[in-house]
This record gives structure tokens, sequence and C-alpha cells, in this order.
């Protein structure tokens, strides 16, 4: 029963624990007053299945998170779905599971298992359930999550055609794996072989419409509005734990700003753009500013008629750059990559990597000091004794780093930038903690090994990339040596090289059963011939770097004094003329670098850190780019998208946090800073101008937001009025006939046999009923599959990558296969038509107006010879065959 006044927040009656689905009721209320009933029910339950994945790790997310107010409530959520995802795609690789509800079962069961079994995550679990302040903190967490999930929800129901940049793409992979529940996943635009992209995160999202029984179309773009409303939410708790973390250390605020902090980073990172649209938008106040750079003789290119994916193809765009062939670069961030819709790779794992930044920030608050028998100890090969090495692993080897090494593996199947960009994350973080809570720094010996272990994890990746098994064999093996090179010397940096070894050993076994049937695209490094503009730097990072730049400088020449609270304190300070104790004085540090770290709030030497790596991602793709298909004046595009997007995430981070914290800076006299008050308060009226971009993009893509205006969250819905430029007849609609053959496909045809369509240039309305069935085609989207198969030699002479004379992807895949499929809809020759559908073991062949207008002939009465129209619509037909029983031939 609860005490008189309490609110049911602080009561200790069960009937608090209900106050977790109010957000639901709010959810529901707005979904109903923008969406309507339907679309709204649909959202309210995904989101639903997905606070039921939470509960799975519900007892890990608060032993990870346990200092922390919600205790990592909403992290549990993504962090149950991915490693249920896990333990299904492991097992299903190992053909021991497949892709059906009672197999998601299953594996959430091992999840749970393994997060509720063990006696220290249940007495963690236990304890913050009875925590004073939880269900206030959750019920804030999730209100903020469901909001902003329903708000994407009604913004993306104005345009929710998956149609269009890389979504043929996306809701295949969806739909490939819906169809077939074994894996690896079939490539639906290349027949007889499996998917060769990282697509553990559509796999995710496959799962999710499989558990939740949601109709794909919708589905997807459920899964569209989660990768952005999650990250914000996850972004939302990451700037609360900063705060939270820092006040742990000595920073004094009120109990409100925790929650302001985390609605803007939350904002920051998923909701808002980079500068360019304030500087760049006609109708801005930031576009005068422009002036000052003619005036000083720059070609600021043009500055009107702004569209909003203007902000992410600046550099090498606008002014158009011509030496070298050009320099077509993309700068992409997450709020446009919602607006476009594409359920790619690089934003499905911001939920993974966001959840390794929280882990590593509870690490870095967990840390402390070595005790006095940890300093007394003397380094030596004595130390190799059982209890020596049993010491040093556990020490070192702590379940948020065991975390992040599996959540790197699954960022390696995701998006394959992310596992290098975080491994480097978290290498920060080890050093950061290493410098803790070790009593030396380093030997002579340990940096060369630290080097030396460095050098040997990239020297292996780069030449061994392409043999998983043998990567990992040689990965693991360098582990060991920096583990017991660590026992006989634990100072900071071995650690740190032994840690790294073990993140990336991890890692990579995590992904060995993807990687096993994965065929390596590229992994070889170039020097980039263009470079940026300082001012177009400025002009798209102007705002993060330079709030986060000052405020590690601000760091680094500062203490963390402790506050002086008392007016009596204050005088006798004054008095005196001496300064206020600085937070932690008491501590005896044995290493330099030690004492630095500690006489400064360890969360803002994070924030530090964090700006480091940040810095690090906006500057390298100005020194050398991942060589790709992609020359002449696209050679460091991808590198710079993949590159600064991340970028982008951590520097949002850091900026708001840098904020919030100079807003309760202590200077040496025990007071509030006045000066470092006012940098904050402008510092924050600069977010304006990351922020333009938001209700201006949002306006040109959706159009004006009025409740008549929404349409549906079905993106195949849109097929109806769609009016294609494939076909000769451009009317509304012209592509229904597809969609009936699509929906008959779903609904009539098990399993995944083999279909002919015409073959596409990619980004184009062709293949579209392997795309929308998931079904293969003997040939899809042709860009696409020259990326996915390519295989790269470097050219000395332009030192950029050209085919590889002896794994040619044209001889091998495209040109053959193009040729087939020309000539099964050209040739009246029925034994050789005959012939492609034994090939390529061919059992359903589509005749619409995009293959008649494709080959400017009808070939039905061949198809008819040699089997049964089973399908019509209008002039559509799908024709039925019957290939010889033998093995596929490419």
């Amino acid at each position: 029963m609860s005490r008189s006044g309490d609110s049911l927040f602080e009561s200790a009656s069960p009937l608090r624990f209900l106050l977790i689905l109010v957000p639901f009721v709010a959810a529901s209320v707005i979904g109903f007053c923008t969406m309507g009933t339907t679309d709204t029910a649909y959202a309210v339950w995904w989101a639903f299945v997905l606070m039921l994945f939470g509960l799975v790790t519900l007892p890990l997310a608060t032993k990870l998170w346990e200092r922390f107010s919600s205790g990592g409530f909403f992290l549990s959520q993504p962090m149950g779905l991915i490693l249920t995802c896990l333990v299904l795609w492991t097992l299903g690789h190992l053909k021991l599971f497949r892709i059906n509800l009672l197999c998601i079962i299953l594996s959430a069961l091992i999840v749970g298992a393994l997060c509720y079994i063990p006696k220290t995550f249940r007495e963690s679990f236990i304890k913050k359930l009875n925590t004073e302040g939880f269900i206030e903190a959750v019920f804030i967490e999730e209100i903020a999550f469901l909001i902003v999930f329903v708000l994407m929800c009604y913004f993306k129901g104005f345009l929710p055609d998956i149609n269009g940049q890389e979504k043929y793409m996306d809701y295949g992979f969806i739909m490939s794996m819906l169809r077939n529940d074994r894996l690896p996943a079939n490539d639906m635009w290349l027949s007889g072989f499996s998917i060769n992209y990282y697509y553990f995160g559509q796999y995710i999202w496959s799962v999710m419409i499989k558990t939740t029984g949601i109709y794909s179309g919708i589905g997807y773009n459920l899964a569209m509005c989660s990768a952005t409303a999650i990250p914000f939410a996850m972004s939302f708790s990451i700037g609360k734990f900063l705060i939270e973390g820092a006040a742990e250390k000595g920073f004094n605020n009120n109990k409100i700003i925790k929650y302001v902090a985390g609605l803007v980073t939350g904002c920051a990172v998923s909701i808002w753009g980079n500068s360019h649209a304030f500087y760049y938008d006609q109708d801005s106040i930031g576009n005068g500013f422009l002036n000052v750079f003619k005036s000083l003789g720059i070609d600021v290119g043009r500055t009107d008629n702004f569209f909003y994916p203007d902000s992410t193809r600046y550099i090498g765009w606008n002014p158009a750059v011509t030496e070298n062939g050009g320099d077509y670069t993309i700068e992409e961030f997450p709020f446009y990559s919602y607006l476009v819709g594409d359920l790619h790779a690089h934003v499905i794992s911001m939920m993974i990597v966001l959840i390794i930044a929280a882990i590593v920030l509870s690490m870095i608050c967990s840390v402390k000091l070595p005790s006095n028998n940890e300093v007394a100890a003397r380094p030596g090969i004595n130390n190799l004794s059982g209890k020596g090495l049993l010491r040093e692993f556990d020490s070192s080897i702590t379940l948020g780093l065991v975390l992040c090494a599996i959540l790197l593996g699954c960022a390696q199947m995701t998006n394959y930038w992310d596992f290098l960009i975080y491994f480097v994350f978290c290498s920060m973080g080890c050093f950061i903690i290493n410098i803790i809570r070790s009593p030396k720094f380093t030997t002579v010996g340990g940096a060369f090994f630290f080097v030396a272990n460095v050098i040997s994890i990239l020297v292996v990746y780069l030449r061994a990339g392409d043999q998983p098994a043998i990567l990992v064999i040689i990965q693991a093996l360098i582990m060991i040596s920096s583990f017991l090179f660590c026992v006989v010397t634990p100072s900071a940096l071995p650690r740190t090289s032994f840690q790294m070894s073990f993140i990336f050993t991890v890692a990579s076994v995590v992904a060995l059963p993807f990687n096993l049937n994965f065929d390596m695209i590229s992994n070889s490094l170039g020097a980039v011939k263009n470079r940026s503009s300082l001012y177009q730097l400025f002009i798209l990072w102007g705002t993060h770097v330079i709030i986060s730049v000052a405020f590690m400088v601000i760091v680094f020449v500062n203490k963390n004094f402790r506050y002086i609270s008392s007016a009596k304190a204050k005088k006798k300070a004054a008095a005196n003329n001496t300064n206020a104790e600085v937070v932690g004085q008491e501590n005896t540090f044995t290493n330099p670098v030690q004492k630095f770290f500690g006489q400064r709030n360890l969360i803002d030497i994070f924030s530090c850190g964090m700006t480091i790596v940040g810095l690090m991602l906006l500057i390298a793709p100005e020194i050398f780019y991942v060589r790709d298909i992609y020359t002449g004046g696209y050679l460091r595009s991808n590198t710079m998208f993949k590159f600064t997007f991340a970028g982008f995430i951590i520097l949002s981070i850091t900026m708001i946090y840098g904020i919030v914290r100079l807003l309760w800076f202590v200077n040496k006299k025990g007071k509030y800073s006045m000066s470092l008050f006012v940098v904050a308060l402008v510092f924050a009226v600069l977010l304006i101008i990351p922020a333009h971009y938001t209700m201006v993009s949002l306006k040109q893509r959706c159009g004006e937001l009025k409740r008549e205006r929404y349409k549906t969250l079905d993106g195949t819905a849109y097929i109806d009025e769609y009016t294609s430029h494939m076909v000769n007849t451009t009317y509304t609609g012209n592509l229904k006939s597809y969609k009936a053959a699509v929906d008959w496909f779903n609904t009539s045809v098990d399993g995944s046999p083999v279909i002919c369509e015409a073959y596409a240039d990619s980004y184009t309305d062709g293949c579209m009923i392997s795309a929308y069935t998931g079904l293969p085609t003997v040939f899809g989207w042709q860009t696409h599959e020259w990326l996915w198969r390519f295989h790269g030699i470097v050219d000395e002479k332009t030192d950029t990558l050209v085919s590889d004379p002896a794994n040619d992807v044209w001889k091998i895949y495209i040109t053959p296969r193009h040729n087939d499929v020309n000539t099964l809809y050209l040739s009246t020759y029925t034994p050789e038509v005959q012939a492609i559908i034994d090939k390529y073991q061919i059992e359903y062949i589509v005749v619409g107006e995009i293959e008649r207008c494709k080959y400017g002939y009808d070939n039905s009465q061949t198809f008819s010879e040699l089997g049964t129209e089973v399908f019509r619509y209008e002039d559509l037909v799908v024709f039925k065959v019957n290939p010889a029983p033998v093995e596929a031939v490419i």
C-alpha cells in the first residue's frame, strides 16, 4: 500500500508497473487522431512486440546499466531483438533452426534463459524493480519512443511507397527471407545463389514481421520508422546516462536536466540534420552568411532552390569539381535516410552501435582505481601462474566487453563499416578504462608491443579478410600472445591491446557462420585524389565540430572542481584565496596520465574520446578511401558516406553533452562559471542550425501535413495509382498487372521456385516481381549484382580497383545471364528455350508490358508450347514451365 501523498511512480504497489502501459495508450490516442484506427493498431502492436523482446533481456540490461535510473529498460528492447535474431541466425546457418514463429520463440527462450538464470542478473533485476525513480524513468523513456515512433509512422504515411533508391533491394531481401525459411537467404536477383551482401539487418526486421504477423508491405514501413524512432530513444537514454554518469563524478545539476539532455540528444542524432540547409536554404537567415565566403573569393555554388537531398550531395556537387574526373561525395545522416525510406545497412546498424556506445559508457562509469595490492604487485614472468592468469582475465574480460564483441560481430554482418568504426570506438573506451585501472601507463616494451599488436590485427585483417576461418585462427593466436604479455606487464597499453584482440577475435567468431558463405567485396585502401574545401567542411559539420572541440579544450584545461554549496564555505575560500577541492583529490594516482584523467570528470574524458573518434571519421575520407566498383569521380563517395554518417551520430551526442555540461561547469573557486554558462547559451542557440533541416525537408518530402492527405503505411498500395516510364503506355496504374501477379505469387506459390522476368538497370521499376515476392529470378538489378559479386585487383597505373580477369563478374555472371534471358524472350526455337529453362531450373516465366517493351517482342506462343498459362491479369501472363530434373548450371 502506498504512503499518503506518494504518486503511483513512488509507491510500492505492484500497480505501479501498469504505468509502463500508459505510453501505449497515449500513442494509440495520437495514432487514432493522425493515422486512423487500422494503421495505429499495427504500429502499437509492433511496438508492444518490441517491448516483449526487451523483457527477454531485461535482467541483462539492468546488470549492464544498473547504475542508471531506468536500468536500460528501453535499451533492452533492441538488444533483446538483436540477440534473439543472432541465436536464430547462427542456428539457422548450422541448419538447426528455420525462420518460423516456433524457432523465433525457442531462440527467445534460449536468450531469456541466459539472462534470467544467472543469479547476479536476477539480483540486479529485482533490485532495480524496487529502486526509487525506476518506473518514472522507464515511463519517460517509453513515452518518448512511442510518441516519436507514431509520428514517424504518420509522416511516412504521406509517402509510403516501396519504390525508388534502394527500397526494391531492401524489400527484396526481407521477402526472400519471409518466403524461404532457411539460411543463407536466396539472392532474389541471381537465381541459384545466396545473397552476397550484409543482410543481418534486414533479417532482424523479417523476424519482426514474422513475429507480429503484419503484412510485409506495412511491416517494411514500420521497420523503417522503427529504424528512426529506436535510435532516437536509444540516444535519449545515452544522453540521460551521460548526465547521470557525470553526476556520479561530481557534476551538479537539477533533476529535469537529464531528461532535457536526453530529448535534445535524441533529436540531434535522429531528427535533425547537418548544417548545410541552414546556409543553402534561400528562406533561411543563414543564407546570407554565404556572402561572407563570396567576399573572400570563394565559389559557393548555387545558393537558391534548395532541395532536401542537397544536404547529402554537397562536396564535389555544388560547386561541381572537375579535377581528377570529379569528386561526387555523399554526406548522409539518419533523418535523410528516414525521409527517403531505404531500410539499408547503415540505417539498421544504428541500433546495434548505439547499444555498444551505451555499454562502453557504463563500463567507464564502473571503472575503479587499482587496489593497493595491484599497485604493490610487481610485473614479471612470475605472474604466469594459474592464479595470475585468472586474475588478469577476470579483470580484463568483463560482461560489457563480451557483449561489445558480440554486437560488433552483428555489426560485421549488418554494416561492415560499423564493425571497423566501432572497433576503434571500443578501443578508445578500453584505453580510458585501462588508464584508470592500471598502476602504470606503459613500459617501453609495453608500448612497442601495443603498436606491434595493433599492426598485426590490421595486417592480418587486410591479408586474410577473405578467408574467415584462417582469420579467426590467426587473430586468436594474436589474442593469446597479447594476453600473456599483459599478464607479465599489466599496464594500460598492453591491457588495451589484449582487449582489442579479444574484441576483434570474438566478433569474427560471431560472424563466422555468415562469413563462410560470404565472398568479401573489398578491403583494400587507396589514397584520395580530391580533398574537400575547408569552408565546405564548415558548412556541413561546423556546428558539431565547434561545440564538441570547444568542450574538449575546456575539459583539458580545467579540473573537476567540487561545487561549494554553502555561503559560509564560499566566503572562507574567497578570504583565503584558495581553490576548491578537486573531486577525487583524496585518491592516490600512480602515473601522470592516470592523474590527468582522474582530476577531471571521467564522463567528460569519455566525451572527449568520442569527439576524437568523430573527428577521425570526418578527416579519414580526406586521406584514404576503401576501393570498390565505383571509379572516376566517385572514388571516395561510399567511404565518405559511411564514415561521416557514423561521425554525425557520435558528434551529435558529444555536442549536446558539451552544452549541458557547460551550463553547470564549476570553476576553481567552487562556483558555477558564468562565462562558460554564457558560452553554453550561445552554443544552445547554434542548435537552430542543424535543427533547420527537419521542417524544411519534411515539408518538401511529405508535402502539407494534413490528416486528409494521409495515405497508408502499406508500401505496396501506391502501385494502383503509379505511372511507370518503363512501359510504352504511360497511364496511371500501368503496373497494376504486376501488382496482381505479385499478389498471386505470394498467395498461390509456396517455396522459392525460380522465375524469369526481364532484367533491368538498378534504381528502376524493373524486377518488381522478384523484389516484391522474394522469388529468385535469373538476373535482376545489374549494378547491384555487379557490386555484390565484384572481385577487384589494383591497377598500378591508376591506383584504382579494376575487375580481376580470373574472377570477372561480367564474364561469370552478368553477360551469360543477360544473353540467356534475351534468348529466352526472343527465341522461337523451343529446344533452345527449354535448354535455358533447364539450365536455371526456371519454373515460372513472366510476360508483361515491361518484357514486351524491353524486347520488342511477345514470345508467349513459345512459352505456351513449353508450359501452361497459370495466371493472367489484363495483358500480363505467367507461364508454368517444367525444367528437367538436373542441377542448375551457371
